[in-house]
Parts: structure tokens; C-alpha cells; sequence
């Protein structure tokens, strides 16, 4: 036989967001609110520029390993 619940007990409360508690110490949530404060074309064009200077320094990098040898 199924159980019977409260209907009080199927209406969804309000809570805070996961990211607004973090552990002291572990996790710097502003780095995530800023990101999150962002459309989502501006998140795409930061990981974007992110991807591009990663390339720029893995480049640089080749190119003077390249020297040494």
C-alpha cells in the first residue's frame, strides 16, 4: 500500500544557493560569483582569451625548449 504524504511536506521551500556556503579556507567563491554575475557570451569570450593565452605560452614554451637542444 503506498504511503500518504502531508501536502505541506510536497511544497518546495526556498533555499540558499549551494555556493553561498562554502568551507573557510577551501573554496573562493568569488571567482564563481563574478563568473556567474556574467552573460553567457562573456563567459564564452574569457574562456576563449583563456584557451588563446594558454596556446601563446605552450608556443612560447616549444619554441624555447627548441633552443636549448
Amino acid at each position: 500500500m503506498p504511503e500518504k504524504h502531508h501536502p505541506e511536506a510536497l511544497i518546495l521551500k526556498e533555499a540558499s544557493p549551494v555556493y553561498g556556503v562554502a568551507f573557510e579556507g577551501e573554496v573562493d567563491l568569488s571567482l564563481l560569483k563574478d563568473s556567474l554575475a556574467k552573460a553567457p557570451w562573456e563567459r564564452m569570450q574569457a574562456n576563449d582569451d583563456a584557451l588563446n593565452y594558454a596556446e601563446l605560452l605552450r608556443t612560447a614554451m616549444l619554441k624555447r625548449h627548441a633552443k636549448l637542444k
